[in-house]
C-alpha cells in the first residue's frame, strides 16, 4: 500500500481505536503491509498530526499508538463523560503499586518489608483494579507468588514499555530492606504526575475511571484467584 494512503488508513483505525494500537495489530487487519511499514508510517502520523497543534495528539502508549486529546483540553472533556465511582485505593496502596512497579517480579514478603507493614488487601485491590498481575512463584522456600504490572498499568500511566518508567534517583534503594519514606514518596509522586499529564487525576487509582484523555484500553488477561503464599 502506498505510504500516503497508509498513514490515512490507521489514522481512521486510530480514530475509532478502543485500545492502543499496535503495529502487529494493523499489519493484521491490512494484512499485506508489514509490521515494519506500520511502524514507519505510524512514527510519520504521529509527526503529522501532532505538528498541526489542534487539541487531540498521537501518543505511544504500551507498545502501541493512540489518539489522544492534549493534557490542556481534558478539564472540557470530563464534562462530556461521567465518572464512574469505585473503592478507593489508598496512598499507601499506591506506594505498593510503586514498589512492584520497580521492583518487578516481587513477593508480596519483599513488598511488606520495604513498606513495613503488611500488604495483602492492597496487592489484591490491585489485582482487582488489573493494575497487577501474578506472573508465577518464586523458587524460594514457600513458593510465594510473583507479581508483575499489566498492559492495563502502562495504558493508565501512558507509558509505551517498562523502560518509559519515570528514573527516579533513589531506585538503587530498592535493593535494600528499608528504602527511605522519601523515596516512596518520590516512587508515588512520579506515577501521580504522569496521571497528570494523561488528565488521569483524580485517577482509578484515587477512586474514578479515566474520563477522556483517552479511549478505554483493552483488557489486561484477568489474573486468576491467588493461590495461598505457601501452597507448594
Amino acid at each position: 500500500m502506498e505510504m500516503e494512503q497508509l498513514k490515512k488508513v490507521l489514522e481512521s483505525l486510530l480514530f475509532v481505536g478502543e485500545a492502543p494500537l499496535t503495529p502487529k495489530k494493523a499489519a493484521s487487519i491490512l494484512k499485506d503491509t508489514t509490521q515494519e511499514e506500520v511502524q514507519k508510517a505510524l512514527a510519520d502520523l504521529q509527526a503529522e498530526i501532532n505538528g498541526f497543534d489542534r487539541s487531540f495528539q498521537v501518543v505511544q502508549i504500551a507498545e502501541g499508538w493512540q489518539l489522544v486529546t492534549r493534557q490542556e483540553y481534558h478539564r472540557y472533556a470530563k464534562d462530556l463523560y461521567k465518572t464512574i465511582t469505585k473503592t478507593r485505593l489508598s496512598k499507601a496502596a499506591m506506594e505498593a503499586l510503586a514498589i512492584i512497579a520497580y521492583k518487578q517480579p516481587a513477593t508480596r514478603a519483599e513488598i511488606e518489608a520495604i513498606r513495613g507493614v503488611e500488604v495483602g488487601d492492597m496487592v489484591q485491590n490491585l489485582l482487582e483494579k488489573r493494575m497487577i498481575r501474578i506472573l508465577g512463584r518464586a523458587e524460594t522456600p514457600g513458593r510465594p507468588l510473583l507479581y508483575g504490572t499489566t498492559h492495563e498499568f502502562l495504558v493508565h500511566f501512558g507509558l509505551k514499555d517498562l523502560s518509559d518508567l519515570p528514573k527516579v534517583s533513589e531506585i538503587q534503594e530498592l535493593t535494600g530492606d528499608k528504602p527511605s519514606p522519601e523515596f516512596l514518596k518520590e516512587m508515588e509522586g512520579e506515577l501521580r504526575r504522569r496521571e497528570g499529564k494523561l488528565g488521569l487525576s483524580p485517577s482509578v487509582l484515587d477512586g474514578e475511571t479515566s474520563t477522556a484523555p483517552a479511549q478505554p484500553a483493552e483488557a489486561a488477561p484477568a489474573a486468576s484467584d491467588p493461590a495461598p503464599e505457601n501452597a507448594p
